[in-house]
C-alpha cells in the first residue's frame, strides 16, 4: 500500500501542529495496545523543516513501508492490523504484529542500518512496556545525516541549514 506522491501536500506546519500529532499517534498507539495487545510497529520519517508532507518524505515513507511489509512475510509474523495515515506533520504508519517486541526491535534496526534510505526512517517498537529504545539494545544515537555527529545535538544547535539537510536526504534516495 502506498501512499500517493502527486497527492503531497508540501504546507509548512507550526510547532503546535507537530506537537498535537505526535499526542494523536501516542494516543493511536495506546488504543491499538489496549485493542490487540501486540507488538507495535510505529513508522514516521525523519522531515526536518517546515514542511513535513513533501514529495521526498512519501518516497521514503513507501520504501520503508514495503521494506517492514518484506520483512514481516520474511519471518513469518502474523500482521494482526495495519494502517497508514497521510498527514500534513508527514505520514505515518502503524502495524500490529504478533511476535516479541525484542524480536522486532531487532529486526527493525537491521532493515535501518541495512538501507542507506533506513536514516530516513524513525521506525518505534512498542511492547506492553512501553517503546523499546536503541540503547536498550547497545546502539549509539542516530548520526547527523550530513556529518555523523549525534543528530539531537546538531538538531539542537542548528548546525546544519535546511538546504543541506535536504541535499543529504535527497542523495539518500533511489
Amino acid at each position: 500500500m502506498n501512499i500517493l506522491p502527486e497527492l503531497v501536500e508540501e504546507r509548512r506546519v507550526s510547532l503546535e501542529e507537530v506537537l498535537l500529532s505526535r499526542d494523536m499517534r501516542q494516543e493511536r498507539q495506546q488504543e491499538w495496545m489496549s485493542r490487540y495487545a501486540v507488538t507495535l510497529i510505529s513508522l514516521t520519517i525523519v522531515v526536518p523543516g517546515e514542511c513535513k508532507d513533501t514529495l521526498l518524505s512519501r518516497r521514503a515513507f513507501n520504501i520503508a513501508w514495503q521494506s517492514l511489509a518484506s520483512l514481516l512475510a520474511e519471518k513469518g509474523w502474523r500482521t494482526v492490523d495495519k494502517a497508514v495515515f497521510c498527514l500534513p506533520t508527514g505520514p505515518e504508519g502503524l502495524l500490529a504484529v504478533d511476535f516479541s517486541p525484542e524480536e522486532v526491535k531487532r529486526a527493525c534496526v537491521e532493515l535501518e542500518q541495512q538501507s542507506a534510505v533506513g536514516r530516513l526512517w524513525d521506525i518505534d517498537v512498542i511492547g506492553p512496556e512501553g517503546i523499546l529504545s536503541r540503547q536498550m539494545f547497545g546502539l549509539a544515537p542516530r548520526s547527523c545525516l550530513v556529518c555523523s555527529r549525534d543528530a539531537r545535538l546538531c538538531a539542537r544547535e542548528r548546525t546544519h541549514s535546511l538546504s543541506e539537510l535536504h541535499q543529504a536526504m535527497e542523495a539518500l534516495l533511489p
